[in-house]
């Protein structure tokens, strides 16, 4: 059942691509269209063993590490860095809005619970980088101004959120036994989640500025083929990764922070070409996976629910920027 199932993937992917490209739908979109419909025939033939679903899982993983590494590879740190002052701005915006929409909504729209609705305000202010990056890719807008802006963007959305999630999983024992010390819980998780932000900042810059050069060449030296040097290369890129997602951070951010430490390598720049076929091969599976897990039964189920959330979710997102342009624009005025 798995080696047909990936086979019928690895067959169809292409074709989805080009039906994508054709109706001018995101590829993405196609992918997790895909899996929606491989999910429901898995459920249908009971396949979905524990292997089964490891094996996806474990090609999802290496997906998003492929398209968030393949990203931070072909971006320019200086440019990230010039456009930082920018997402700065921009970024408190959607974070507050999102918090607060998400939350006033859950709370006293469908009168849930504090605990439900804070959870729901924190997964209001995730952007969810790897689904926005990969829209933006496909649209060629990565290299523009604004496509800088909006990887810093929602970069600092994607660690906002997972500090927001750490320090919220530190506390909701406290607020669901009505115990005391609350603030002194909320303190002491923002330390150590920010402590390890930092040191994983670190860690990445004294790779990127005194390991990756010589990693690189040795690799290079060693390597008979170009795709070697390639491999090396992304094996590198997932350990970053998988070292984010010990941290308590996204494997998508911990790719990213990887690509970006190579970017600064001309010869490990080059492998970008040899790269796109690891790109090609993983990444459907990332989205692919997405529409798998979704469970169409549940739903449907909470279709109204959904849209709610999905509506308040999008007045967020279309609220805030025209907002912050307005105060900008005041502000120069002035």
């Amino acid at each position: 059942m798995l080696l047909i199932t990936l086979g019928a993937v690895l067959v169809l992917s292409p074709l989805t691509r080009g039906v994508c490209h054709r109706l001018g739908v995101p590829v993405s979109v196609g992918y997790i269209t895909f899996g929606l419909a491989i999910g429901a025939l898995v459920k249908s033939w009971d396949g979905s063993s524990p292997v089964f679903s490891g094996a996806f899982e474990a090609l999802a993983q290496l997906g998003v590490v492929a398209l968030l590494f393949r990203v931070g590879l072909r971006s320019h740190t200086s440019a990230l860095v010039e456009k930082l002052p920018d997402a700065s701005l921009i970024w408190p915006s959607n974070v507050v809005g999102s918090l607060a929409i998400g939350y006033l909504i859950s709370r006293y729209g469908l009168q849930w619970s504090v605990e439900t609705s804070l959870v729901i305000a924190t997964a209001f202010s995730a952007t969810s980088i790897a689904v926005s990056v990969s829209v933006w890719d496909e649209a060629g807008k990565m290299d523009s101004d604004g496509g800088q802006t909006l990887l810093d963007v929602a970069e600092l959305d994607d660690l906002s959120a997972a500090v927001f999630l750490a320090v919220l999983l530190g506390t909701l024992p406290v607020l669901l036994n009505g115990e005391g010390g609350l603030w002194l819980r909320v303190g002491t998780s923002s330390l150590e989640i920010l402590t390890k932000l930092a040191l994983f900042i670190f860690a990445c810059y004294l790779f990127a500025h005194f390991v990756e050069a010589d990693f690189t060449r040795f690799n290079r030296r060693l390597s008979d083929t170009p795709a070697s040097l390639t491999i090396s290369i992304l094996g590198a890129g997932l350990v970053i990764a998988a070292f984010a997602d010990f941290l308590g951070f996204s494997i998508a951010i911990g790719a990213l922070f990887a690509g970006l430490a190579f970017s600064r390598d001309p010869e490990a720049v080059r492998t970008d070409g040899h790269f796109s076929y690891f790109y090609d091969f993983l990444t459907p599976f990332f989205f692919i996976h997405i529409g798998m897990q979704t469970d169409l039964a549940v739903l449907f189920k909470a279709v109204d629910v959904g849209l709610v959330l999905f509506v308040s979710a999008l007045a967020t997102c279309i609220v805030s920027p025209v907002m912050l342009r307005r105060m900008l624009s005041g502000a120069q005025s002035g």
